[in-house]
C-alpha cells in the first residue's frame, strides 16, 4: 500500500469532531478540505517527532461565511508546523514525543483588544497546551500561527 494513502488515511481518521454530530452540507465538504489539507503536515510532525498526534476539530462550529476566501485548513496546519520545527531541537523533540499526543484546532478564536503598543497577541492567546493536546482556537485574524504555537510549546515545556 502507497505510503502517502497509509498517511492520509491515518490523518483523516485521526481528524474526528469532538462528538459525532449532524454537519450541514459546507460543514461536511469544509471537513474534507480540511482533513486533506493537514494529511501532509501531520504525517510529517508524526515522522520528525516520533509521535502519532491526532487532529480534532469542531466542524459543527464551522461558520462558512466567517472562513470565506480564507483556507482554514492552513491555520491548523501551521500549529502542526509549529510541532514539527520545534522536533528539530533534541531536547524538546524528546520533551514533544513524551508530552504532546494531539492537536485540537477549533473554529472560533477570541478577539482580544490591541495592547498600548499597538500590536495585537491575539493568536498567542489563543494557543495552549493542555493534558498533552495544543489546542488552537482559529479565528481568520491570526498570524504568525507557526511561531506562536512554538512559543506556546517552549513556554509550556519549560
Amino acid at each position: 500500500m502507497n505510503s502517502k494513502l497509509v498517511f492520509a488515511t491515518v490523518a483523516l481518521l485521526s481528524t474526528s469532531a469532538f462528538a459525532e454530530e449532524d454537519l450541514k452540507p459546507a460543514q461536511e465538504e469544509a471537513k474534507a478540505s480540511f482533513e486533506e489539507k493537514i494529511s501532509e503536515a501531520l504525517a510529517a510532525a508524526n515522522e520528525k517527532c516520533g509521535t502519532k498526534l491526532t487532529v480534532k476539530t469542531d466542524f459543527q462550529n464551522f461558520k462558512p461565511e466567517a472562513w470565506a476566501n480564507s483556507s482554514y485548513g492552513s491555520y491548523c496546519e501551521a500549529a502542526i508546523n509549529g510541532i514539527t520545527s520545534m522536533c528539530e531541537r533534541p531536547a524538546y523533540k524528546k520533551a514533544i514525543a513524551k508530552k504532546v499526543t494531539g492537536v485540537s484546532c477549533l473554529f472560533g478564536g477570541v478577539k482580544p483588544p490591541e495592547k498600548k503598543d499597538g500590536t495585537n497577541d491575539a493568536t498567542l492567546r489563543n494557543l495552549s497546551l493542555d493534558k498533552g493536546t495544543l489546542t488552537y482556537r482559529m479565528s481568520v485574524d491570526h498570524t504568525n500561527i507557526e511561531d506562536n504555537s512554538k512559543a506556546t510549546l517552549e513556554k509550556a515545556l519549560n
